[in-house]
């Protein structure tokens, strides 16, 4: 009998449709001869549910027949039940595709161990120093990992305008998606800066702007597997690689290898190894950086459950490394069961 897996996506959160987006890559290409997939949704009223949804419904982010869950806490019979009827759906592990903070900063994993569910990715506190950027600047910059010089603030009394450099940047400190963030040049751009990073969280932080190349690298850890894939570079037409950039880019360009030199791209991966070791991440990861034109490395963040689209760069990153795409979720599912 094949195992239950719980494709969990959606959420409250900005990234809600990013998420949907991604789940929809992963059904299409789940290996549905390994695994039996079972479709949770997160809506944007908080509610969690069940459907009969299509590929296409998913793709189009119109999903209906909901059927309401609420999650089952039975150590010995983890699952969820159906509340129009009290069914009852075993489930014996779940696949997490809920970008931002429900699903990268801790909340789902903690909950999911409590109901004895286990998950890919990162567990509780690794996903929230990561979510957190602020906490990600003390535990990375204590163990000398360069990070920008930042501010994080918790009221906009609190700036200190007088060791602010500009350009710099704002944003919201445990936000995804580069929601939230504006490339700042005056300081009465940087009070209006602040405000809308507020309004997706309630610690922000000021950074400095590094002027360089925004890079990046995955790492796939399983019990049998450890992959670090190749640097790959992003080629934005604006200061900053910025929502609108990511997700309706204009000029953006992203190279597979990146055109620093071998040593400057294995000195990135030494990096990301020593930062994915130190903020306990599981499983897998996108850990992104800021490369200078003098080679100086900036860590900028990490990302617990990346882009997960066929399209996407962290897979994309794996696949150039010979894992393709189903197996990759093949490789996730059988590392937790």
């Amino acid at each position: 009998m094949k195992k239950q897996v719980a494709l969990i996506f959606g959420s409250v959160n900005s990234e809600h449709d990013i998420s949907v987006a991604s789940a929809a890559s992963v059904m299409a290409n789940f290996p549905n001869d390994v695994f039996d997939l079972v479709p949770i949704y997160i809506g944007k009223n908080g509610k969690w549910y069940t459907g009969d949804y299509s590929l296409a419904a998913m793709e189009a982010n119109e999903l209906a027949g909901h059927r309401e869950l609420n999650l089952r806490f039975d150590y010995e019979n983890p699952g969820f039940v159906q509340v129009i009827d009290g069914k009852i759906i075993n489930i014996d592990a779940a696949f997490l595709m809920l970008h931002g903070r429900m699903g990268e900063g801790g909340q789902i994993q903690g909950l999911l161990r409590i109901a004895n569910i286990p998950f890919t990715g990162c567990d509780l506190l690794s996903s929230a120093l990561c979510m957190d950027k602020g906490y990600t600047h003390l535990v990375c910059e204590a163990s000398g990992i360069q990070m920008a010089k930042h501010q994080l603030i918790t009221d906009a009394y609190d700036i200190d305008f007088a060791s602010i450099e500009y350009p710099c940047i704002v944003k919201p400190s445990r936000e995804g998606s580069s929601f939230g963030v504006t490339f700042v040049e005056d300081k009465d751009s940087l009070e209006k800066a602040v405000a809308f990073a507020f309004e997706f969280d309630s610690r922000v932080l000021i950074e400095e702007y590094i002027k360089g190349t925004e890079v990046g690298m995955g790492i796939l850890k399983t019990k049998q597997d450890y992959i670090v894939s190749e640097v790959d570079q992003v080629n934005v037409s604006g200061d900053v690689f910025d929502f609108q950039e990511k997700y309706h880019p204009h000029a953006t360009e992203t190279l597979p290898v990146s055109e620093f030199p071998k040593e400057v791209r294995q000195q990135v991966q030494s990096i990301g190894e020593k930062v994915f070791k130190l903020l306990d991440c599981e499983t897998f990861a996108r850990i992104d950086f800021f490369v200078t034109d003098e080679h100086q490395i900036y860590l900028n963040e990490v990302n617990t459950i990346p882009g997960f689209t066929k399209t996407s760069r962290y897979p994309s990153m794996i696949a150039r490394q010979g894992v393709d795409y189903t197996t990759l979720i093949t490789k996730m599912v059988e590392d937790v069961l």
